[in-house]
């Protein structure tokens, strides 16, 4: 989680939420730029999942709540099609 003196203007639906570093906010409460938030940090490729669709099966895998699949590339969307696109 992001601390408490981040700048959460414009995302304030996500205080106190777990975020990946891409969705978490871009600067501190006093204006100074968050090395750890803002963007994607690129270390691994970035996937697009449907919203709602998947969880945290019991081995601790992402799992596709209808079809049970562990698989999770099989579907993955265009990040134009989220409502975030490209970062």
């Amino acid at each position: 989680m992001f601390p408490d003196n981040m700048d959460w203007t414009g995302i304030e639906d996500r205080k106190g939420k777990k975020l990946c570093s891409a969705c978490g906010p871009a600067k501190y409460a006093g204006g100074a730029p968050c090395d750890k938030g803002g963007g994607w940090h690129g270390r691994f490729e970035r996937i697009f999942l449907p919203k709602g669709e998947f969880k945290t099966n019991r081995v601790g895998n992402l799992e596709h709540i209808e079809s049970g699949s562990e698989n999770h590339r099989q579907f993955a969307i265009a990040a134009a099609q989220t409502k975030e696109g490209p970062t």
